[in-house]
């Protein structure tokens, strides 16, 4: 199996046990991701320093045998619909198209508290409002499998992330069936 596709549960055991780190990882999710995503566009924000750098830490906690956080080092997309203090925050509109959050939203801010590591934004219909994924600021996200389609909406972005290997884990909603 390729690296960017291992789980998140197998991810924490190999980095637990030594065989995999943090680093690793996140460098095989970025490349990846880099490779893929102008095909898919799945991400529309990327953080791969800063993630590179709380990787870094991740792996020295694992080489230290220092405490570990539940999802400690694990890459993780987020859904362009929520807050992160001093990133961009669009929902996928024109009208936000310059909007940085002045603040973190309690679920985000506990799975940063659990040490997963924030590699990308992911995109989403604009508002989260329609069954696939576009919007005028981003456009179409596609069906890793095949282009021709979409994978749906309003976390499409985040299932073709998920799909394409481009991130371990990603955040979505449930306004109306998206994520089921």
């Amino acid at each position: 199996m390729d690296l960017h596709y291992i789980s998140a549960k197998e991810a924490l055991k190999r980095f637990k046990n030594k065989t995999l780190s943090p680093l690793e990882l996140i460098k095989a999710i970025i490349e990846r991701s880099e490779k893929v995503n102008p095909s898919i566009n799945a991400h529309n924000f990327t953080f791969y320093e800063k993630a590179l750098e709380s990787a870094k830490k991740s792996e020295q906690k694992y080489i230290t045998n220092s405490e570990t956080l539940p999802l400690e080092g694990i890459p993780i997309a987020i859904k362009d619909e929520e807050d992160i203090q001093g990133q961009p925050n669009t929902n996928g509109s024109i009208i936000l198209k310059n909007h940085i959050a002045n603040r973190t939203m309690i679920d985000i801010e506990r799975i940063i508290n659990s040490g997963a590591v924030i590699h990308c934004r992911t995109t989403t219909p604009e508002f989260s409002t329609t069954s696939f994924t576009h919007s005028k600021l981003w456009g179409v996200t596609r069906n890793p499998w095949n282009l021709d389609y979409t994978p749906g909406g309003s976390s499409g972005g985040s299932g073709a992330s998920l799909a394409a290997g481009c991130s371990t884990l990603a955040t979505g909603s449930d306004i109306g069936g998206s994520i089921r």
